[in-house]
């Protein structure tokens, strides 16, 4: 901090001369011996001659009331174990309200090094201030900070001629090792978003699938317990791997249906070659392929054959009587 303008200076009272006005940027405190404190702003008339002559104040001190700057850094302490570095910028002044009667206490304080003993007083109010704070919260620690400056500025006779600057921030290597790690959880946190929201598609696509598969079943069923190949295999999607398994399933089957057939198609051809089937035999056998292939129950594949009559058997015309209902017979 560079050599600062003295605060206040004690002048010379001359008995036999009243002081001039104060000038500008300046105020005049006059003291004596058990009187009470006069202060003189620019403009304002001091003490009259007699007062001076006869005593009443014995010195005065000119004060200072214009502009001063202080710029400091500083290190301050932080609540999760690091480090802050301050940068402190302030333009303040003595107080020139009269209901303060700051320049009296500036001269009662003795204190001419007003930048030092502010620079003391922001110091002692930002290390019992900025422990309380994360280096995460060091925005939250600026404006707390800059608040109870302003505060004991004030309380101390001065006033800030413009808002505190105050500048907090950590080590440089520090920050940097901090930001890579920040990175690096936020990289985290994407790829556990990115999981999870894979997850969430792959269960839907599953559920969706299941629950196509388990329409597909309910309209599959009546057609494999029908047997109705055809219709089912043209039904199946040729692009998924497990409708490919269930076609080649069927037509495996089919194929063994098929080779089933010609095995009894040739053993009844082998039977019929050697005699070993009857008539009356091929007979029935023909009639149990047939109910076999065309699924007709037994009683339709009665109706469709038939009984004919024996012409031997045939009644004569003047014997037969038509039937009447018992309805009718009654009457």
């Amino acid at each position: 901090m560079s050599q600062e303008k003295l605060l206040f200076i004690e002048k010379e009272l001359n008995r036999w001369k009243r002081p001039e006005s104060p000038k500008p940027g300046t105020a005049f405190v006059f003291v004596g011996d058990g009187k009470p404190t006069l202060i003189v702003y620019e403009g304002e008339s001091g003490p009259t001659q007699g007062e001076i002559l006869w005593g009443k104040y014995t010195t005065f001190y000119e004060v200072d009331m214009g502009d001063r700057s202080l710029n400091f850094e500083e290190e301050l302490p932080c609540a999760d174990n690091f480090k802050f570095h301050a940068e402190v910028r302030l333009t303040y002044a003595v107080n020139d309200n009269p209901m303060v009667q700051a320049p009296a206490l500036i001269v009662r304080r003795a204190r001419a090094d007003a930048g030092q003993l502010l620079k003391d007083l922001a110091i002692d109010v930002m290390r019992r201030s900025s422990r309380r704070y994360t280096h995460e919260k060091c925005g939250e620690a600026e404006s707390y900070i800059a608040g109870r400056i302003e505060d004991e500025v004030r309380d101390n006779g001065f006033k800030l001629s413009r808002a505190a600057f105050i500048k907090l921030s950590l080590d440089k290597a520090i920050q940097d090792r901090l930001d890579k790690r920040q990175l690096s959880e936020y990289d985290f946190e994407d790829q556990k978003t990115d999981i999870s929201r894979t997850t969430v598609i792959e269960d839907l696509k599953q559920t969706s699938k299941l629950g196509l598969k388990g329409k597909r079943a309910e309209f599959f069923a009546p057609l494999i317990k029908s047997g109705d190949w055809a219709t089912l295999l043209a039904m199946l999607d040729p692009s998924d791997p497990q409708d490919e398994a269930i076609k080649a399933m069927i037509e495996a089957t089919l194929g063994r249906e098929r080779q089933k057939d010609e095995r009894q198609q040739q053993m009844i051809k082998i039977a019929i070659e050697k005699g070993a089937i009857e008539g009356w035999q091929l007979e029935g056998l023909a009639k149990a392929l047939f109910k076999e292939v065309s699924g007709l129950p037994e009683q339709s594949v009665a109706f469709l054959e038939g009984t004919p009559e024996k012409q031997g058997d045939s009644p004569q015309t003047e014997d037969v009587k038509p039937s009447i209902p018992n309805e009718i017979s009654r009457d």
